[in-house]
């Protein structure tokens, strides 16, 4: 089996990502099933569904960018109709939904975005559907898109940190 070292974009690109998801795991690290699942602020966000979105994402993410742009079609649950006050279903866990089956997902989609970094066109171009929350006619790279992954996963780890600390005092950030 040969290896390859990445170097420059590709090899910081990776870092960044990887970092984060590392943060983002380490806000989980020691804690039950039952404190996964708890809601420690007025959020309805919780430690497993946040490891839970922030697979979801990272997929949907990576597979528009590398060619299907149906992938931004707005996921589970979504109408063509946004509704700010409605639940957002991609932060709802089902049973099988465990700390440990999200974070064997979390770790597959990893492993997947990461060799779609060490050898996919970063400039490749895919336009952004219509959507309130998209400027009209954009278009991202692959590289644009993984930047904001990489945003994504950083914001969400921190909301998981402030969550952890609110369930058993441990700052898993600072």
């Amino acid at each position: 089996m040969t290896t390859t070292t990445l170097t420059g974009e590709r090899a910081d690109l990776l870092a960044s990502l990887r970092r984060h998801r590392g943060f983002l795991r380490q806000t989980v690290a020691g804690v039950t099933e039952e404190q996964a699942r708890t809601r420690s602020t007025v959020s309805a966000l919780t430690l497993a569904s946040l490891i839970k979105h922030v697979a979801d994402t990272e997929e949907q993410w990576i597979a528009f960018a590398t060619g299907s742009p149906e992938a931004m079609g707005g996921g589970e649950g979504w109408d063509g109709e946004w509704d700010p006050d409605a639940p957002d279903p991609r932060f709802v866990l089902s049973d099988a939904d465990t700390l440990p089956a999200l974070l064997a997902r979390y770790d597959a989609v990893a492993a997947a975005t990461d060799a779609v970094v060490e050898t996919a066109d970063l400039d490749h171009a895919t336009p952004l559907p219509s959507a309130p929350w998209f400027e009209p006619g954009a278009v991202w790279t692959l590289r644009r898109t993984l930047l904001h992954v990489i945003a994504e996963t950083a914001q969400h780890a921190g909301h998981a940190d402030i969550i952890r600390e609110a369930i058993d005092g441990a700052k898993t950030m600072g």
